[in-house]
């Protein structure tokens, strides 16, 4: 039998709704970084076989949503707490790159990608060399050069180079963009330990994400009030339709995907009330299950017969 090699922690909903799309006789093997870590044993042999998978190459490796260890996960075990970084480091760069050199496999996508795709300001150049429109942006931790910048585009804002989170009452909480009206005074703290990215507010009709998978790529638009999608992404007022993109429009997605070394990609744009379709940023990893849950845009389908695809 055919398997799927999928780098993930459970439960995700996204493993569920691709199964009812795969042929008969390809199934899914489930990698969990952190429960192997915690209580399980992992052997990778010299010609970077996983042991028990024996030397059987998988149809394609599938890099989701794996969760890593955190500092609570150390606590009672015998280990001096002045290690703790280290150890956290150590684990997360093991066990999410232990199979980005797995022999003539296909990855949707290898972590390698995934992370230096991430950048945002290395999404922000590619997008525009690609020809997409972006906002006016500067990556700064110098008031002096945020001040004047702001002097010209009225509100910023703001976003962090990558996506961080924060703990809130002990909850991960994901840091989206902040909008900085044109009165409000800045707080300077902190910045130059991490610098910035700050960018001219667009004016919205609305929110467009791009999926790309593979050669395949859908449209959907987002009606939100809230300034990033995301943060009402489950409001009853946050309404997804189908959009039909222009082919040209498509197909610079894609090219913008490869180029990133990408076989999956979640554009988000907006277009503005000028009617100008505006590059914010691509999730190299993003969720897309909500996407087809409210839209019943194919996704699921095209990921499936991405992952059972030979490279």
């Amino acid at each position: 039998m055919s398997k799927i090699l999928v780098i993930t922690s459970l439960p995700d909903p996204h493993i569920e709704i691709i199964k009812r799309h795969l042929p008969q006789g390809v199934s899914i093997q489930i990698f969990d970084p952190k429960e192997l870590a915690l209580s399980g044993e992992i052997t990778i042999s010299q010609k970077g076989f996983l042991k028990k998978l024996g030397e059987e190459i998988p149809l394609s490796i599938w890099y989701r949503k794996p969760k890593f260890l955190q500092i609570e996960d150390l606590e009672g075990m015998s280990i001096p707490k002045d290690y703790f970084s280290s150890i956290l480091s150590l684990h997360e760069e093991g066990y999410s790159l232990i199979f980005a050199t797995y022999p003539n496999c296909l990855w949707v996508s290898n972590p390698y990608a995934i992370k230096k795709a991430s950048n945002k300001l290395t999404q922000l150049l590619t997008a525009d060399n690609f020809g997409f429109k972006i906002p006016r942006t500067i990556f700064s931790s110098a008031p002096k050069d945020i001040e004047e910048f702001r002097s010209q585009v009225g509100d910023l804002v703001m976003k962090p180079l990558g996506l961080p989170y924060a703990k809130v009452n002990g909850v991960n909480t994901w840091l989206y963009a902040t909008l900085i009206p044109s009165q409000q005074k800045m707080d300077y703290e902190g910045l130059g330990i991490t610098p910035m990215i700050f960018q001219e507010r667009i004016t919205k009709v609305f929110d467009l994400r791009v999926t790309v998978i593979g050669e395949q790529v859908f449209g959907c638009k987002i009606v939100s009030k809230d300034l990033d999608w995301r943060l009402s992404q489950s409001k009853a007022d946050t309404i997804y339709t189908p959009f039909t993109l222009e082919n040209s429009f498509a197909q610079k997605c894609i090219e913008m995907t490869r180029y990133l070394g990408l076989n999956f990609g979640a554009f988000d744009f907006v277009k503005s009330i000028e009617e100008e379709i505006f590059f914010l940023e691509v999730n190299p990893n993003g969720q897309w299950g909500f996407i087809e849950e409210k839209t019943g845009l194919p996704l699921s389908k095209a990921m499936a017969e991405l992952l059972v695809c030979s490279p």
